[in-house]
C-alpha cells in the first residue's frame, strides 16, 4: 500500500464533540518516571546542555569546590552577577573563590556489560552561546577553537573524558553581565534556533510511554519551595537547582508534544496560592482535554524524606487530643491537605475538572496506610478521597530484600558461583524462600497487589504504581561490597531480567493493576541502584527497556484499537467495521475501510491521522491519541 492512500483518524474529530463516549473496559497502561536533571544523568533530556549543568560553585587554584555557593552574587534567574559576594552577607574573612563555575555531562562511563567503558555525551565540536561581556574559561573534557570562536559564540573541540567539562567566569562586567549561556552538541544548535527544547532522541525514547511522572524533575524528596511564591520558570538559568527543579511550563511541554499524560508531584510546603499558580502554568500549556494526574508530595510514610516528618509535626499539632497514634496524624493529615490540593487543581481547571486526576500514595507492603490517607478518619474532611481521587498508587518493587545485611554472606556466596549463582538470585526474585525478609519477590508482590486492589474496589477508585521496577541495592555493608555489586550489575544486563519484567507487569495487570510508572527511563548503574531502563542514551538495546517497549506497544496498540473500534460505532456509515483492512505501514497502525476513508494512528508522539474523500484525500493530523481517547473512554 503506498502512503499516500494510507487512511488515518480525523473524522472523528468531526463528531467528537456530538458523541457520548461508549463504556469500555480498562486498558493498561504504561508510564515512566524520569531521572533527575542533574549534571551527572546520562539522560540529556535538553537541547541546550546547559539546563543539565550543576549549580554554580566557587573555584580557587588548587581547590576545586571552596564549598561558598551559599555566597555567590546571583540573580533572580540564576545567572552571576559579579565575581564578589552577594550582597548582604556578612563575613570576616575574604572569599576564597577566584572564579565561578559550573559542571556538564559528569557522569562516569559505564562500568560493565555490552557498552562498557562509554560515556553518554558525543565527541564533537560544541558550541557556547551567550550574552553579556566577561571571559568564560573552558577545562576538563573541553578546548576552546579560537579560530571558530567569536564573541557571543565559542566552538568547543570536547573529547569525552571524565568528569565532564568546566566552564568557569573568570571575568564578568558589572554594567553587562555574562548571562543566557546556552552550550549545544554537535548538529544540535539550528534545532535550538528552530525553537526545539528537548532533545530529539529523548522524546523518541519516550514514545512507548503514555504517562510522565516527573517527580524527581520537581526535586519532590525533601522540598523546600512552595511556601513562598517562587517557583522555577523556563527562563531560569538551569533546572538542576535542589531548591526548585524543572517549570511547570516545561514539563508541560514535554507531555504536549510526546502525547502523554503529565503526573506531577506538589511539593509538601506548597501553598494553595503556589499550586494555584503551577496548575495555571501547567494547565495553559496543556490541551484543554488532556488528563493530569495529581499527586501531593512523595512517599510521605518514608522517613528517608523530610516530607513525612513535616506531615506528622502537622498532623500531630492539628488532631492534638485525637485518638491514634502520631503516624495516624500524619496519615490523616496527609490525606486532608492532598484533598486540598486536588480542590485547587481542579478548581483551577475549571470548567473541566474532571480532567484532574488525583492520587493518593499508599506503601505496598501494607493496605493501612493508602486506606487511612483515603479516609483521613481525623480530619473533618473525612473521607478525603471525595475530593477527587480516582486512584490509590504503590510501589511495587521487585528484589528489595536482596541487598539487606543479613543476606550478605549468601548473595556474595551466590556471586562466587557463576551461572548458577545467577540462576540462585533470580529464582530468588521470582519464588523467594531462601533469603531472609523475602518480602520482595515477584510472588509477594503479587500478593500486594492483589490486597490492594481489593482495596481499591472497596473505595471506589483505581490501583496505579507510581513507581515499580526490580529494586537490586545494597543496603549497609552490602552497597559497598564489590561482589554483591557486580552480580546486581549483571542481573539487570541478563536476558532474564527481561523475562521478569514481562512476568511483573502482566502479574500486576492480572491482580488488578492499572497504570504502571516504571522507575526509571534512564540512568547509570551503580552501588545506590541500577533504576534505569537503559545506562545510556544511545543503547538501542536492554533488557528492561526491550520488556518494557512491548509492554508499551501493546497498551498503546489496545488504546488505538479502542479509538478506532469507538468511531465504527458512532459513525458506521463512514466506518464500515463490517471488512476494514487492518496493518501496521512505515509507523502507522491503520485501518482501511471500504467507503475508502481509513483511521490510524503512530505511536511515536501518540498522533492520531485521516484519510479519504472527506480530508480531501490527504493526509491529516487531527491530533493526540491521548485526547481523544478520553472522549472514547479508552484511557
Amino acid at each position: 500500500m503506498n502512503l499516500r492512500y494510507l487512511p488515518v483518524i480525523g473524522l472523528v474529530a468531526v463528531v467528537a464533540a456530538q458523541a457520548q463516549p461508549v463504556p469500555n473496559a480498562a486498558v493498561n497502561a504504561l508510564g515512566t518516571n524520569l531521572d533527575a536533571v542533574v549534571d551527572f544523568s546520562p539522560q540529556m533530556p535538553f537541547v541546550d546542555l546547559f539546563k543539565a549543568s550543576r549549580p554554580w560553585y566557587g573555584q580557587a587554584d588548587g581547590t576545586f569546590d571552596t564549598n561558598e555557593a551559599n555566597l555567590l552574587d546571583l540573580d533572580a534567574q540564576g545567572w552571576v552577577r559579579t565575581l564578589n559576594l552577594r550582597p548582604g552577607v556578612a563575613t570576616l574573612v575574604a572569599p576564597r573563590f577566584t572564579r565561578i563555575c559550573t559542571l556538564l555531562m559528569s557522569m562516569g562511563p559505564v562500568n560493565g556489560g555490552p557498552v562498557a567503558g562509554q560515556l553518554p555525551y558525543p565527541a564533537g565540536q560544541y558550541v557556547v552561546r551567550y550574552e553579556g561581556q566577561g571571559t568564560l574559561v573552558y577545562s576538563l573534557a573541553a578546548r576552546k577553537n579560537t579560530a571558530l570562536s567569536a564573541p557571543g559564540r565559542d566552538v568547543l573541540d570536547v573529547t569525552p573524558a571524565e568528569p565532564g567539562f568546566q566552564i568557569c567566569i573568570t571575568a564578568t562586567s558589572a554594567a553587562a553581565p555574562l548571562r543566557n549561556i546556552r552550550v549545544y552538541a554537535p548538529g544540535t544548535e539550528a534545532l535550538a534556533d528552530a525553537g526545539e527544547v528537548f532533545s530529539p532522541g529523548f522524546v523518541q525514547r519516550l514514545q512507548h510511554f503514555s504517562v510522565l511522572r516527573f517527580m524527581d524533575w520537581q526535586h519532590t524528596n525533601n522540598a523546600t519551595q512552595g511556601a513562598t511564591a517562587l517557583r522555577a520558570l523556563p527562563t531560569d538559568a538551569r533546572y538542576s537547582t535542589t531548591e526548585l527543579g524543572v517549570s511547570a511550563e516545561t514539563m508541560a511541554d514535554l507531555a504536549a508534544k510526546t502525547g502523554a499524560i503529565a503526573w506531577f508531584n506538589m511539593p509538601q510546603p506548597a501553598t494553595d496560592a503556589w499550586v494555584r499558580a503551577f496548575a495555571t502554568a501547567a494547565l495553559a500549556r496543556l490541551p484543554a482535554q488532556r488528563p493530569v494526574i495529581v499527586e501531593y508530595s512523595n512517599e510521605i510514610w518514608n522517613d528517608l524524606f523530610s516530607q513525612g516528618r513535616a506531615l506528622e509535626a502537622e498532623g500531630v499539632a492539628r488532631f492534638a487530643g485525637a485518638a491514634g497514634s502520631n503516624f495516624d496524624k500524619r496519615l490523616s493529615r496527609y490525606g486532608e491537605r492532598a484533598a486540598e490540593i486536588c480542590r485547587v487543581w481542579r478548581s483551577a481547571a475549571a470548567p473541566n475538572p474532571e480532567r484532574i486526576r488525583c492520587v493518593m500514595a499508599g506503601q505496598a507492603a501494607n493496605t493501612y496506610i493508602a486506606e487511612t490517607a483515603l479516609n483521613c478518619p481525623l480530619s473533618p474532611q473525612r473521607p478525603c478521597k471525595n475530593a477527587g481521587f480516582v486512584a490509590l498508587a504503590i510501589a511495587p518493587y521487585i528484589g528489595d530484600h536482596v541487598g539487606l545485611p543479613q543476606n550478605i554472606a549468601t548473595v556474595q556466596g551466590w556471586a562466587a558461583q557463576g551461572p548458577a549463582g545467577m540462576a540462585n538470585l533470580f529464582n530468588e526474585l521470582i519464588n523467594g524462600g531462601t533469603l531472609a525478609g523475602t518480602e520482595g519477590s515477584l510472588a509477594t508482590m503479587e500478593r500486594r497487589v492483589l490486597a490492594h486492589a481489593t482495596l481499591a474496589r472497596a473505595q471506589g477508585v483505581a490501583l496505579y504504581a507510581y513507581e515499580g521496577g526490580q529494586h537490586l541495592a545494597g543496603i549497609g555493608a552490602a552497597q559497598s561490597n564489590t561482589a554483591i555489586n557486580t552480580l546486581m550489575d549483571a542481573a539487570n544486563r541478563d536476558e532474564r531480567m527481561g523475562s521478569l519484567y514481562t512476568s511483573m507487569l502482566a502479574t500486576w495487570a492480572a491482580a488488578g493493576g492499572d497504570l504502571f510508572a516504571h522507575f526509571s527511563d534512564i540512568g547509570s548503574q551503580s552501588r545506590f541502584g541500577r533504576w534505569g531502563a537503559l545506562e545510556l542514551p544511545t543503547q538501542a538495546s536492554a533488557p528492561k527497556h526491550d520488556a518494557l517497549v512491548r509492554v508499551g506497544r501493546v497498551a498503546y496498540q489496545r488504546r488505538s484499537a479502542c479509538l478506532m473500534s469507538w468511531a465504527e460505532r458512532t459513525l458506521p456509515s463512514v466506518f464500515d467495521s463490517a471488512v476494514p483492512q487492518r496493518g501496521t505501514l512505515q509507523g502507522f497502525d491503520y485501518r482501511l475501510y471500504p467507503s475508502g476513508h481509513a483511521l490510524a494512528t503512530t505511536q511515536l508522539g501518540h498522533r492520531v491521522w485521516a484519510l479519504g474523500p472527506l480530508t480531501g484525500g490527504s493526509l491529516r493530523e487531527l491530533g493526540v491519541l491521548t485526547d481523544f481517547a478520553v472522549t472514547a473512554a479508552c484511557n
